[in-house]
């Protein structure tokens, strides 16, 4: 009896995983996706956003759906050395988007090791027509551009930043 429930457990679990469909995230592949993130400061070709200094956050859900609405798909950081500025690849499973059917993709860009707050930067929609197991899942097209990333000033220089501001303006007014 205990066989026959592991077996009925096991064939929903595998039914479930093929009912979703999925693709890959991944911004460097070949030369058809070469899209590296970048700050706004950083120079060339060269990138800031390394190991878990940045994380990036992928959402997604049925074609049409309002940003808003989209499901966390999942996250990943980024490559350190040369490979800075390009992620480690996930394949999300996008739930309730089967095999054939498109997908909305948005990718949020969050400061530090969690995506949690307000993301600094967000691309998308990207649009994907997802793929069930045992077939092999698309690439999300990001092209060829770099995906620039805005800098976000420390709290400390906003307050050095005020701080001067005022100094300035109690300046002017004894004047």
């Amino acid at each position: 009896m205990k066989k026959l429930i592991i077996a009925a457990v096991a064939l929903m679990v595998s039914v479930a995983a093929y009912g979703q469909g999925q693709f890959i995230f991944n911004n460097r592949i070949g030369t058809e996706v070469n899209a590296k993130f970048q700050l706004d400061t950083d120079a060339g070709t060269t990138s800031s956003l390394a190991g878990n200094a940045y994380t990036v956050q992928v959402l997604g859900g049925k074609a049409g759906t309002p940003v808003s609405q989209l499901t966390p798909l999942g996250t990943t950081d980024f490559r350190t050395g040369n490979a800075a500025g390009y992620v480690n690849q996930i394949s999300p499973i996008v739930p309730g988007v089967a095999n054939g059917q498109n997908a909305d993709i948005v990718l949020n860009i969050f400061k530090g090791a969690t995506a949690t707050g307000t993301p600094v930067k967000s691309f998308g929609p990207y649009t994907v027509t997802l793929t069930e197991a045992p077939a092999a899942p698309p690439n999300l097209q990001l092209g060829t551009s770099p995906l620039v990333v805005p800098t976000v000033p420390e709290p400390a220089t906003l307050a050095l930043g005020a701080l001067g501001l005022g100094a300035l303006l109690a300046i002017r007014r004894r004047k």
